[in-house]
């Protein structure tokens, strides 16, 4: 799950909120929350909160240097 959520967040430009990255993999919201929260202690994702009509999201991404530690060049 944690590839799939990393794939989600390397072929989307903007940052995804939770919700937004369960509803592209057909999870629940609390199964991405926990990955997520995952990723992030292993330094693999970035996240920051926004405020969105009054109310609070957290969105996530990843840096181009987190993507560049695992391609592989030849």
């Amino acid at each position: 799950m944690d590839e799939k959520i990393l794939k989600v967040l390397r072929e989307t430009p903007e940052p995804l909120s939770t919700y937004e990255i369960a509803k592209k993999l057909n999870i629940s919201w609390s199964t991405a929350n926990i990955h997520l929260k995952d990723l992030l202690l292993k330094d693999l994702v970035k996240n920051k909160e926004e405020m969105v009509k009054s109310k609070r999201r957290l969105v996530w991404w990843v840096e181009q240097s987190t993507i560049d530690k695992f391609v592989k060049t030849d």
